[in-house]
């Protein structure tokens, strides 16, 4: 089942990976900042090696970015060696992601960052308002801005209820026969 622009929070949180990994090195100066572009990233313990190009921030992992809000048990950034840009990006554990109305929480959500993909397993559950989906896997093609929900043991579902602000209400039925 393929959705269209249904979650385009998608696109923010990939756009903020891409930041994260942007960030000034001491060899490149910082350039001016606005306040919507800051993230900031809050953990217990942060974890970088350089030989396998990796920053792991482990417990009540919290990342902020204007209106988005990422929380996980566990993030792993991963870059390429040679362009040392942002290749990968991995949120494990209890993930919640938050923009405005929209939300999903999964157990695991990754980035990849040259496919221009986001994928959430680990019982994904996605909602913008009333409207709800739920599935095995849901892949998030950025490019295209398509979303891709697929089952297994679980089927796919979807829920979608009116607000109470913005339903209509259905015409008043008329009778058949005798007296309508």
């Amino acid at each position: 089942m393929i959705v269209r622009r249904l979650f385009p929070m998608v696109w923010t949180v990939a756009c903020f990976m891409t930041l994260v990994m942007a960030a000034p090195t001491a060899s490149a100066p910082a350039e001016q900042v606005s306040p919507v572009d800051n993230v900031e990233v809050t953990a217990d313990r942060m974890a970088s090696d350089s030989r396998t190009d990796q920053v792991i921030f482990t417990g009540n992992v919290e990342v902020r970015r204007g209106d988005l809000y990422v929380k996980s048990d566990r993030l792993e950034v991963r870059q390429d060696r040679q362009s040392k840009k942002l290749a990968q990006m991995i949120a494990i554990g209890n993930v919640f992601i938050r923009r405005g109305e929209q939300a999903a929480t999964a157990e695991r959500a990754t980035f990849f960052e040259n496919d221009q993909k986001a994928v959430l397993t680990g019982n994904p559950h996605a909602w913008e308002g009333s409207t709800e989906i739920w599935g095995e896997e849901m892949v998030f093609l950025l490019a295209e801005g398509n979303m891709i929900v697929t089952g297994g043991t679980q089927r796919v579902r979807v829920q979608l209820l009116p607000s109470q602000d913005e339903g209509t209400k259905l015409p008043a039925t008329k009778t058949k026969g005798r007296g309508g």
